[in-house]
């Protein structure tokens, strides 16, 4: 049984959480921070349930140095603009209860002339220990009213009826509230990640095969950092047709654009021996005619796309400093190499981040993080990266990932 400190002196929720990650198959001890370190006050500092959840569970890991679990969930209400949102458990003002939060709802709901609205219930939940961050997310629409119903649950529950239901939470036992809450839901989402980790099996040593994006990560990684036993592991585990080694081809590729061109020859004679091993005869793609103008459009085109509103000023900026650099980055980087159509961009971005991340090149990582936004990646698709990151790399390199999807999700995008 594995023993995990939960980020938090409420008993409703340790127990609903006991008994959620249980009903997943997770044989865990909740144990709540109180019980450990006392009255213990965190600054809730963030303005999404991401951050708050990531700020509680990185206070109580370092105060114990144990495995953490912290939650942070609201209400949003749509009458009121998606109040009271990360504000939920203090919406009446210092010396908060649920009952005067609920009353706080209903004056808010009063002065817009509602009497009711569509609202959902969002959780978070952030699992830290020594070597990774994971996340589950979940949410739970329905409707928020003023008439309060039921004796079960806590907080908002007797004034929230979920989607096709006519009971509140709080006329739900905990078992049938667990099955359609936003907590079970962010449960089972980290349930997948905490059941590789009891059978020791994360993302390093997942069973055949590999997920795509978590191989391309891994083999680019394992390239620029030398790691050559893992990156014939990966490809072992991973290739298993000509259209996956293509994948595999483009993301060691490009590895050159970061780590150089000795690298990429390596980690690339690598992969044509290990892939002729499990295929047999390949063949691969004739080079690109060597047409300037042409690299120069698309990679004006793709360039703008990561880099978005400050693609202008960053080309000005490098063209004073550099303009052979300048234009070798449009032709030869994102022209000759990042626009090639074998590798879709998102992937190309996500690959990008986790060798900047491996490299601890902290300035081009900003920059790409934040492109990965642009061109369609989502957070998920970040902390899934962050988190392959640290299994290969360790902690430090994967929250460099995760500190600046914070940052990106706080700030909304200026493209």
């Amino acid at each position: 049984m594995k023993t995990v400190i939960i980020a938090t002196g409420n008993a409703h929720k340790v127990e609903e959480l006991t008994v959620a990650f249980r009903a997943q198959g997770i044989d865990v001890h909740c144990v709540p921070m109180t019980q450990v370190l006392g009255d213990v006050q965190i600054e809730e500092t963030g303005v999404t349930f991401e951050e708050n959840a990531y700020i509680k569970a990185l206070t109580i890991h370092r105060l114990t140095g144990l495995p953490v679990i912290a939650d942070d969930s609201g209400l949003e209400i749509d009458a009121l603009d998606g109040e009271p949102g990360v504000l939920s458990a203090r919406y009446s003002g210092e010396g908060a209860t649920d009952s005067r939060n609920r009353d706080a709802v209903r004056r808010s709901l009063t002065s817009r002339g509602a009497t009711n609205s569509s609202a959902r219930f969002r959780c978070v939940l952030c699992y830290m220990d020594a070597m990774r961050t994971l996340f589950g997310i979940g949410t739970s629409e329905g409707t928020i009213g003023m008439e309060e119903r039921g004796e079960h649950g806590f907080g908002y529950d007797p004034m929230f009826t979920p989607l096709d239901s006519n009971r509140t939470y709080a006329e739900h036992s905990q078992e049938e509230k667990l099955s359609i809450s936003h907590r079970g839901a962010a449960v089972k989402d980290l349930s997948r990640h905490l059941v590789a980790l009891d059978e020791d099996a994360g993302h390093a040593s997942i069973d055949d095969p590999l997920p795509t994006t978590d191989a391309l990560i891994m083999a680019s990684v394992s390239a620029v950092t030398g790691n050559v036993e893992q990156l014939r592991s990966t490809i072992r585990h991973f290739v298993r047709d000509m259209n996956d080694a293509v994948l595999l081809h483009e993301a060691l590729l490009q590895s050159y654009l970061f780590a150089g061109f000795p690298v990429a020859l390596e980690a690339l004679a690598v992969a044509d021996e290990e892939c002729r091993s499990i295929l047999g005869t390949l063949t691969w793609k004739n080079a690109d005619d060597f047409d300037v103008q042409a690299f120069k459009e698309r990679g004006e085109q793709l360039c703008k796309r990561v880099y978005g509103s400050v693609y202008e000023r960053m080309m000005e900026r490098l063209g004073t400093i550099t303009p052979e650099l300048s234009s070798w980055m449009i032709v030869e980087g994102y022209g000759k190499t990042l626009s090639r159509p074998e590798l879709d961009i998102v992937r190309r971005e996500l690959c990008i981040v986790g060798i900047l991340a491996a490299l601890e090149r902290e300035n081009q990582l900003r920059s790409h993080v934040r492109g990965a936004f642009l061109v369609g990646a989502n957070a998920a698709d970040l902390r899934a990266c962050a988190d392959v990151v640290t299994e290969m790399c360790g902690r430090r390199q994967g929250e460099s990932i995760l500190r600046l999807v914070l940052l990106q999700e706080a700030a909304p995008l200026d493209r």
